[in-house]
């Protein structure tokens, strides 16, 4: 399944595509908000995880133009993880899923995909 994940941090984004990878699921990556949007539109992935604070368009814009474009659409929008190092009530309150923490534990990053997506092809220890 494809993931879409956004992040200004570029080695953030390295580390979550290789553990999505590790899952069995393909990336898709976004520097910005705006790019991430472009991208969800383009490739309508299966999950999204992303940053709240990001250049462009932030992380809270960015969720509520995904249930917007949706709501549109008349289909489900796209379940979205968020990840931040603040409080959860902004993530939350823009309609996110989930929320990880940073720094966050890999093992409970696995556990999100695989509450998103199903089980993992493989494990990462």
């Amino acid at each position: 399944m494809l993931v879409l994940i956004a992040d200004d941090e570029v080695p953030i984004v390295q580390l979550v595509a290789e553990v999505v990878a590790d899952a069995g699921h393909t990336s898709v990556v976004a520097t910005h908000g705006q790019r991430a949007l472009e991208l969800a539109r383009e490739r309508r992935p299966a999950l999204v995880i992303t940053d709240l604070m990001m250049p462009r368009l932030t992380g809270a814009e960015f969720i509520r133009a995904l249930h917007t474009d949706a709501a549109a659409s008349h289909r489900e929008p796209v379940p979205v993880i968020v990840m931040t190092a603040g409080g959860s009530g902004q993530a939350l309150g823009a309609g996110a899923d989930a929320v990880l923490r940073k720094p966050f534990d890999l093992v409970q990053l696995e556990a999100l995909l695989t509450r998103f997506l199903g089980s993992p092809t493989s494990t990462r220890r």
